[in-house]
């Protein structure tokens, strides 16, 4: 397709997997740990000329769409979609109309044309002068905070959105499917879900906006909620996304941290105050999904949520999530009277909301502070009570090194024992069911490609191959030591029948424009160079020459083996059946071998 190369040719896939991975030089590559298993050493490369990426520890691998494909849970006509958009290209009439068959993507063009109308209608119409009075007085909104922002208004009318959309060509059932309009069964009628609202959108990590959040302007009996979202549709899950993220994931990336407020207006009251590294979970506790979204722009969050109980329990499921993630996690405290929250607080003093961001608590200090505070530790049973309270919150951090400097903490606090503290720490850890996201098992790929196998012979073979496809010219010294068995069977076996042809023709082997394709279609030879630049990016080729007669040797020792242990297993059938001849032929097999 012409228009899937010409978006290749636009978007460097560096930059983009950098979006998402902390992405370090490797010679000619690029690597980092996979985001599709759980690993410790980066085995994830990407390689820029070739603009593929490949691990070599879960074996999955592709160009720019794939990995869209995988990271975002896409179909391909949307990460065709999402990768043109980027690109600035027009996609052809014949593609268009693949993309135009994905629901996901017709909702994404309804709530573009939703966002458009909401924010004109609250613009321009006089119908909209009590909203704009909302937003330009209490809440002191700046005309151009609201035209960035692309905040709305409806009126409280029955379906004025729904008829919009339907004469500028949607379909009635992608508006119900978007949750922007609402089926009424019994009338066998339509009407908008949202009305009388001040509308706010919400877009995913992209900048697509999914969904919509409607604050009511004037309550009444029959006005529902003040606040309405909508609804989970094949657009829109609350728990994967965060509000803003798109704003500001490069902020976050450059101050190397995540500050997460309550609501809509926090966020937007804190990117015009100048602080753009803020998101919001809208309303609901932080998820696992949110977690590994953050995670692609930092390890560091800094939270700030109500401090009623409801907002407590809230926040803590939230952080519950983080810390078993692996998340440096901070609580910022607003000073009493100077506001209930962000938004608040930056209208009072904003030099008293950056400066509480600034000394935002760890959490488990905060934990500290909130289980201690008050609490009468000569008192035996409240003080076992601080103890199973504190022990439970150091529990759920992942590092041990950590866990044991707060245990050390809590025995000075407390004046109890640290070995009776950690002993009891151990109990409450046996006894709490470790999470999956924990144990790295969420987002786990099988295997597509197998390029690195169980077997030590499988191992040798993989990196002999890409020594020599790093310095070609090693063949040519070693080649004798090279058997055409050792390879014969597994997949790189026509990358030494190409050398071996190379050789014989022009008395030395050479890869030039050599391609093997394994079956999934990659390239064989493009792996083998990103394995070695994994691996040997600072050797030179006489430290390769040595390295790869090592492991020749070794190959050649395991290649024996291998074949004596299969020998000696034809032998012992040969026995069982009383085959004299064949006997005498394997045991002279297994003695050349042995010499």
């Amino acid at each position: 397709m012409a228009d899937t190369q010409a978006i290749k040719d636009r978007v460097d896939i560096v930059q983009l997997i950098q979006e998402y991975l902390p992405l370090k030089k490797a010679g000619a590559n690029w690597k980092a740990p996979c985001p599709f298993h759980h690993e410790k050493t980066p085995s994830f490369m990407v390689h820029p000329e070739k603009q593929i990426w490949h691990c070599f520890g879960c074996g999955k691998g592709g160009d720019i769409f794939s990995f869209i494909q995988e990271m975002e849970g896409l179909e391909f006509s949307e990460a065709l979609k999402l990768l043109a958009d980027r690109a600035g290209i027009k996609i052809e009439s014949s593609q268009f109309n693949e993309i135009n068959k994905s629901q996901k993507n017709r909702i994404a063009e309804i709530n573009s044309k939703a966002a458009f109308f909401f924010n004109h209608f609250l613009m321009e119409m006089p119908a909209s002068a009590a909203a704009r009075d909302y937003l330009y007085k209490k809440r002191e909104l700046k005309e151009q905070a609201i035209i960035d922002w692309q905040i709305g208004f409806i009126p409280d009318q029955w379906d004025l959105l729904t008829q919009y959309l339907l004469k500028k060509g949607c379909s009635i059932d992608d508006l119900v499917a978007s949750g922007l309009t609402v089926k009424n069964e019994e009338r066998k009628s339509h009407y908008d879900r949202f009305r009388g609202r001040i509308m706010f959108p919400i877009s995913d990590v992209h900048g697509n906006i999914v969904g919509f959040t409607g604050r009511i302007l004037v309550e009444t009996e029959n006005s529902g909620g003040k606040y309405v979202n909508t609804p989970q549709t094949i657009a829109y899950d609350k728990s994967r996304v965060l509000y803003a993220l798109n704003k500001a994931k490069q902020e976050i990336k450059a101050k190397d941290l995540a500050v997460i407020v309550e609501g809509q207006m926090d966020v937007i009251a804190c990117h015009e105050a100048g602080m753009k590294n803020v998101i919001a979970a809208s309303g609901t506790a932080l998820t696992d999904e949110q977690v590994r979204l953050i995670k692609r722009y930092t390890n560091n969050i800094a939270m700030a949520f109500d401090a009623d109980t409801a907002g407590q329990n809230a926040a803590k499921r939230g952080i519950d999530v983080a810390l078993a993630a692996g998340l440096n996690i901070k609580v910022i405290t607003i000073p009493d009277g100077a506001g209930k929250d962000a938004d608040e607080c930056l209208k009072k003093n904003s030099s008293v909301w950056f400066k509480a961001v600034e000394e935002a608590t760890s959490i488990m200090d905060w934990y500290f502070s909130r289980i201690l505070k008050g609490a009468n530790l000569n008192d035996p049973k409240i003080k076992q009570r601080a103890a199973e309270e504190l022990l439970t919150e150091i529990s759920k951090i992942p590092f041990a090194v950590e866990r044991e400097a707060w245990v050390k903490k809590m025995s000075e606090l407390l004046g109890s024992d640290t070995a009776i503290l950690l002993e009891a720490l151990r109990k409450i850890k046996s006894d709490i069911r470790e999470p999956i996201h924990a144990r790295g098992d969420v987002g786990k790929a099988e295997s597509r490609i197998p390029v690195i196998n169980s077997g030590k012979l499988d191992m040798l073979q993989l990196e002999i191959s890409a020594l020599i496809v790093k310095y070609p010219s090693i063949y040519n010294a070693l080649r004798a030591y090279v058997k055409p068995e050792y390879f014969s069977e597994s997949v790189y076996a026509g990358l030494y029948e190409n050398l071996e042809k190379q050789y014989n023709t022009n008395s030395r082997a050479t890869l030039g424009d050599f391609k093997l394709n394994n079956e999934s279609g990659e390239n064989i030879i493009d792996l083998l160079s990103m394995q070695s630049e994994k691996d040997y990016a600072d050797w030179d080729e006489k430290k390769c020459e040595d390295e790869a007669g090592l492991m020749l040797s070794e190959l050649e020792k395991n290649f024996r083996k291998l074949k004596r242990d299969a020998l000696a297993r034809e032998l012992k059938i040969a026995q069982d059946m009383g085959d004299a001849v064949r006997e005498n032929e394997l045991l002279q097999k297994i003695m050349d071998l042995t010499n």
